[in-house]
């Protein structure tokens, strides 16, 4: 059994943009995050990742930890990012791809981070 990953992070980062996609037949969140230039070339397979309810910004985290001990956290505040949870699509199963490029200028070679099948287990005390 994999080793539970409790996130060390102390501050995220708030994607500048977002939508959501369909590629290969599944849904997709990608999320534009210009300041991780170093992290979108990290390799992400044997990813650990965890989401986070933040109360007081009413906020969900996404927490990550990539093999190479790299971790980050991505904010999705209620009235900001935290739109494109309440979107039907986030209700399932779903990829989050990260990028720094604009989204509408995405090529085959543009480095990203892909977290493939994805669960936002929402917290009862959210309400969103």
């Amino acid at each position: 059994m994999a080793e539970r990953y409790v996130p060390r992070v102390t501050e995220a980062a708030i994607p500048e943009d977002g939508s959501w996609a369909e590629l290969t037949g599944k849904e997709v969140l990608m999320l534009h995050v210009p300041e991780w230039e170093e992290e979108v070339r990290l390799p992400f397979r044997g990813a650990q990742w965890v989401w986070l309810y933040d109360r007081r910004e009413d906020a969900y985290i996404f927490c990550f930890r990539l093999k190479d001990g790299t971790e980050r956290a991505l904010a999705f505040a209620k009235d900001h990012g935290g739109r494109l949870l309440m979107d039907e699509r986030a209700y399932g199963f779903f990829s989050i791809l990260i990028v720094t490029e604009e989204l509408n200028s995405l090529q085959k070679e543009t480095p990203m981070l892909l977290f493939p099948e994805v669960f936002l287990k929402r917290h009862p005390k959210a309400g969103w």
